[in-house]
């Protein structure tokens, strides 16, 4: 009988090691994304003259890629949708695709806010480019700039993008 009571701690304890490996491998298996960055805004809300900026690289150019972008807002926004230009440029500052995207905040007959909300704050995601190719590996930049006519956008929390390989086809052009 003494030695299983020896044995029990040490298998407990392999049991646990290997709960923690396998944990950490799961972990480390999660997201590829290239990059995954947000700009907050505070009280201020987004000025018409904040260009967000983020540096990005690509290694991969056989894989097509998704944009992401998040946007959080309060109830103090005044619109029920918001304007905003994504732009791709590579690193000698040539344009290489540029959108206008419209963000719908609120619904347009009934004002109730779409979204995932949790008292007067709510956040929203859209994909932008769904499936954007790379001509070379390389640094690039996302900018994104508001495009409402005003020039301030009180309400408007944080704005955020993210770019993530497409695993599905990969190696296709």
């Amino acid at each position: 009988m003494d030695l299983k009571h020896r044995q029990a701690p040490k298998l407990s304890m392999l049991r646990i090691l290997g709960f923690i490996f396998s944990l950490s491998l799961l972990s480390s298996c999660g997201d590829t994304a290239v990059f995954d960055q947000t700009e907050s805004f505070g009280e201020t809300g987004w000025l018409q003259s904040k260009k967000i900026e983020i540096p990005f690289e690509i290694k991969d150019t056989l894989v097509s890629y998704a944009l992401d972008v998040s946007i959080r807002q309060s109830n103090d926004y005044a619109f029920y949708n918001l304007y905003f230009v994504p732009q791709i440029i590579d690193s000698n500052g040539k344009l290489l695709k540029k959108a206008l995207a419209e963000a719908i905040l609120y619904d347009a007959k009934s004002g109730k806010a779409k979204g995932a909300g949790l008292g007067d704050m709510y956040s929203h995601s859209y994909v932008i480019f769904p499936a954007l190719h790379f001509p070379k590996p390389g640094k690039y930049t996302l900018r994104l700039e508001q495009y409402m006519r005003t020039d301030t956008l009180s309400g408007v929390v944080s704005v955020g993008a993210a770019l993530h390989p497409n695993s599905t086809d990969h190696g296709k052009n």
